[in-house]
C-alpha cells in the first residue's frame, strides 16, 4: 500500500502564486485571477503577469523572480512552452504544490511526455507536489480556495475527476438536488499526483462525508484498489466509472479476455474494494445524497407511505424488483398506525388516499412508527408530501414542521427514509427542509429505490492468500492435451481422452475412452476450433471416429492453414447440467482476474459474467453468481437441481492461483464447464501464453 501524501500545501496553502494571471476572463487565466482577488483576505496573493500593472488591485509581477516571497501553492496556466521554467521558478520561492491547467504534455506526443515526467522529477526532488499537467484544477470549499474558476455550490461531497467538463454536469446536478462539494481535483494526466492519492486524502478530510471519482483509467491500477479500501473502510465511497460498454475493448485471444475488458474489471475492483459503483452523473448524485446521511439498510425491509393507492402499488412493484423486501407489520405495528388512517387497512404499503393538508401530522405519524417498528429498516414516502405548502402556500410552514419531525424520527431510529414527491423539481422551502434533515428527495420512484438499494454497501472482500499450484513447466503455446494435463493437476475434473494422430489412432482411442465422444481438433493457435469446424459431437463406432479424423484434419487444415497435432477424442458428459465459462486473464492495469458466465459457443453474444480481482474468496465468487441473468438456470429452473455453485467458484480461484504462480500464462479458459449439483467437468480448456 502506498503512503499517504501530504496535501496541505495544495488544499490549504496560506500563500498563492498564479502564474499567467490576467483579468481577460475569456482565458481560463482570467476566471482563477478573478478568483483569487476575491479570496484575497485569506492568504496572501501573488499574480505574474509578463506586462506587470495591477490586477483586480494586486501588483502583478513580470516574472516569478521578482516575487520575493515565500509560496505554498503555484498555480501555472501559461502556453505549454513556458511551463518547465515557471515550475523551477515557483520550486525556488519555497512551492510545496504545483498545479498546471496548461495542457500539451504526456497526452499530445512522447517529446511532451518526457518534458512532462522531468518536470515531475524536479518537483519531487523539491519535496513537492504537482497536480495535472492537463486539469481543471481544484477547489476547497472551507478556505474558499478555488483554481477552477467558477462556482461549487457548498456541500459534503469530496470529489476526484479525469474528465473536467463531467465534474461540471456533477457540480450542476449536486446543486439541483440541494447538494455540494466540500473539496475538488481534477487529476488530468496523473503525472504525479494520481487518482490514489486524492482519494486518500479525501477519506481523511473530516469535512467530506463522501468521497466521490469519475474514473477511466487510474494510472496504477493495484495502487488505486488499496485507495478506495483504504477510504471506504473510513466513509462511503460513490465511483462512476466511464467505458462499461464493449465498445473500447481490446481483441484477445479467448472469450475470457473478450468479456474481461478493462472498464468491466475496473468495476470489479472497485466493487471487492467496497466502492458503490454507478454509470451516470445522475446516479452518481442519487447516490451521494443517499450515502451522505451514514445509515444503513439493515435486512432490507421496506416500509411505504403513499397519498395515493397508485403510488403505493408501483412503489411496492419496485422495493421488489430491487431486490429489496416489503416489510410484513406485527399486530402492534398495525394498531400504532390505525389511529392515523381514516378508512385505509393498515397494510403495507399504507394509503393515505383521501388525506388532506388537515393531516399533514399524520404522515409524520406514519412514517415513525414503521421506523419504530423492529420489522421495518426503512420507510419510501411516495406522492405529494413536499407540495402541500405549493397548493395550499398557507400551509407551508406546517408541511416544513413535518418534514423536520420526519427527519428526527430518521436520524433518532438511525433508519433512513427517502421520499419521492412530485414537487421535487420546484424545489420549495419543504423540499429543501427534508433534504437539510437528511431526507433525500426525488422525482421519480425508480431513482428513490436504486439509491435506497446504495445504502446496502458492498463489503470489502478480504484478500485471500493464494493456494499452492504445482511446479511444472508449461510450453510457450500448450494445445489442448496440455492445457488439461495442467489444469487437472488443479484438481479440475475432465472427462477420459486421446490424442489421435492417424485414423486407426481415432478408433482405438474410441475403443479406449467410450462412446459416445466428441473429437476435437488440436493445433496451438487454433483458438476457436468450433468456427473452423474442428469439432464433431457424438461419435459412436470405430469406423465413424476414423472416417471423421479424415475429414476433420482435411477440412480444418484448409480452413485455418495450420498443420493439426492431432485430434482429440474424449467420452462426452452426461447431458445434465449447465454449461458455464470459467476463465483468468492477466489485467495490464489490475492484474489477474477471474471470470464465472454462462459458457458455450455463445458466451459473447450472450454477455453474463461476473469479475473478481485475484486472489478472491470462492464464497464471495458463488454470492457474486446470484447476479447473473442466467443465475435461475443455476439454481433449478423447471425442476432441475441446482449447480452446485460453490464447486464453480473454487475452480474459478484455482484458475485464479494459477496466473499468480506462472507470470509466463496471460491468459486460461475453461468453456464449457458443465456444472451440476454433484461438481462440474471440463469439457474444453485454453491457455494463452503472456507473450
Amino acid at each position: 500500500m502506498s503512503q499517504r501524501r501530504d496535501l496541505t500545501p495544495l488544499f490549504e496553502p496560506k500563500s498563492v502564486l498564479l502564474v499567467g494571471a490576467t483579468e481577460d476572463t475569456l482565458k481560463w487565466g482570467g476566471w482563477v485571477t478573478k478568483s483569487f482577488a476575491d479570496t484575497r483576505e485569506r492568504r496572501a496573493t501573488h499574480f505574474v503577469n509578463r506586462r506587470g500593472g495591477e490586477l483586480y488591485g494586486i501588483p502583478a509581477h513580470t516574472s516569478i523572480t521578482d516575487v520575493g516571497a515565500h509560496i505554498d501553492l503555484a498555480v501555472v496556466v501559461v502556453p505549454a512552452p513556458g511551463v518547465p521554467q515557471a515550475v523551477s521558478e515557483s520550486l525556488a520561492l519555497g512551492a510545496k504544490a504545483i498545479v498546471i491547467i496548461t495542457s500539451g504534455f504526456g497526452e499530445t506526443s512522447p517529446e511532451g511526455l518526457a518534458v512532462q515526467e522531468a518536470m515531475v522529477d524536479e518537483v519531487r526532488a523539491a519535496g513537492a507536489v504537482l497536480l495535472g499537467p492537463n486539469c481543471l484544477g481544484l477547489y476547497d470549499d472551507h478556505g474558499k480556495l478555488n483554481v477552477y474558476g467558477g462556482t461549487f455550490p457548498s456541500g459534503d461531497l469530496a470529489f476526484a475527476t479525469q474528465s473536467g467538463n463531467l465534474a461540471l454536469e456533477v457540480a450542476l446536478l449536486l446543486e439541483r438536488s440541494g447538494q455540494g462539494l466540500t473539496r475538488f481535483a481534477s487529476v488530468g494526466n496523473q503525472a504525479d499526483l494520481t487518482l490514489a492519492d486524492i482519494i486518500r486524502d479525501f477519506a481523511h478530510h473530516d469535512a467530506s462525508k463522501v468521497v466521490g471519482a469519475y474514473v477511466e483509467s487510474p494510472k496504477d491500477g493495484l495502487d488505486f484498489a488499496d485507495a478506495v479500501r483504504e477510504a471506504a473502510a473510513i466513509k462511503p465511497v460513490v465511483l462512476f466509472a466511464g467505458g462499461r460498454t464493449s465498445a473500447g475493448a481490446h481483441a484477445a485471444a479467448s472469450h475470457t479476455g473478450n468479456l474481461a475488458a478493462e472498464s468491466r474489471v475496473l468495476r470489479a475492483i472497485c466493487r471487492d474494494a467496497g466502492a458503490v459503483v454507478v454509470d451516470s452523473p445522475g446516479a452518481f448524485v442519487d447516490a451521494v445524497s443517499t450515502l451522505r446521511t451514514g445509515k444503513g439498510l439493515g435486512r432490507r425491509r421496506i416500509g411505504i407511505v403513499a397519498d395515493g393507492g397508485g403510488h403505493g402499488v408501483v412503489s411496492s412493484d419496485m422495493v421488489v424488483e430491487a431486490g429489496l423486501e416489503m416489510a410484513e407489520f406485527s399486530q402492534g405495528t398495525q394498531d400504532a398506525l390505525q389511529p392515523f388512517l381514516k378508512h385505509n387497512a393498515p397494510n403495507n404499503p399504507v394509503d393515505l388516499a383521501g388525506a388532506d393538508a388537515s393531516v399533514l401530522w399524520h404522515f409524520h405519524g406514519l412514517v415513525d412508527v414503521m421506523l419504530r417498528a423492529p420489522e421495518v429498516d426503512a420507510v419510501v414516502m411516495t406522492g405529494y408530501f413536499g407540495g402541500y405548502g405549493a397548493y395550499h402556500p398557507e400551509c407551508g410552514p406546517l408541511e416544513m414542521e413535518v418534514a423536520e419531525a420526519i427527519g428526527r424520527s430518521s436520524d433518532e431510529t438511525g433508519k433512513p427514509v427517502v421520499v419521492q414527491s412530485m414537487e421535487e423539481a420546484s424545489d420549495n422551502n419543504t423540499i429543501r427542509r427534508l433534504r437539510d434533515v437528511d431526507v433525500p428527495v426525488f422525482s421519480r420512484i425508480e431513482n428513490a429505490i436504486t439509491a435506497l438499494t446504495l445504502l446496502d454497501r458492498p463489503p470489502v472482500v478480504s484478500v485471500q492468500a493464494p493456494g499452492t499450484v504445482p511446479a511444472r513447466q508449461i510450453s510457450a503455446r500448450p494445445a489442448y492435451p496440455e492445457a488439461r494435463d495442467v489444469l487437472s493437476e488443479l484438481g479440475i475434473v475432465f472427462p477420459a481422452g486421446q490424442l489421435a494422430t492417424t485414423a486407426e489412432g481415432a478408433a482405438e482411442a474410441l475403443n479406449a475412452v467410450g462412446t459416445p465422444a466428441a473429437m476435437k481438433a488440436v493445433a496451438a493457435e487454433l483458438l476457436h476450433k468450433t468456427d473452423a469446424g474442428g469439432v464433431v459431437l457424438g461419435v459412436s463406432t470405430p469406423e465413424i471416429a476414423a472416417e471423421t479424423f479424415t475429414t476433420m484434419k482435411h477440412r480444418v487444415e484448409e480452413a485455418s492453414g495450420l498443420q493439426l497435432d492431432g485430434i482429440w477424442v474424449e467420452k462426452m458428459a452426461a447431458s445434465a447440467g449447465v454449461d458455464l465459462v470459467v476463465g483468468a486473464r492477466r489485467d495490464p492495469t489490475f492484474g489477474p482476474v477471474v471470470l464465472i458466465g454462462v459458457g458455450g459457443v455463445f458466451v459473447e453474444v450472450l454477455d453474463d459474467v461476473v469479475i473478481a480481482p485475484v486472489p478472491t474468496d470462492a464464497a464471495h465468487l458463488a454470492a457474486l453468481m446470484r447476479t447473473l441473468r442466467a443465475f435461475p438456470l443455476l439454481d433449478g429452473a423447471r425442476g432441475q437441481e441446482p449447480v452446485d455453485c460453490l464447486k464453480v467458484a473454487e475452480i474459478a480461484v484455482r484458475l485464479g492461483d494459477l496466473l499468480l504462480a506462472h507470470p509466463e500464462i496471460g491468459e486460461v479458459e475453461i468453456n464449457p464447464l458443465r456444472a451440476t449439483s454433484d461438481g462440474a467437468v471440463a469439457l474444453d480448456a485454453r491457455i494463452v501464453s503472456t507473450g
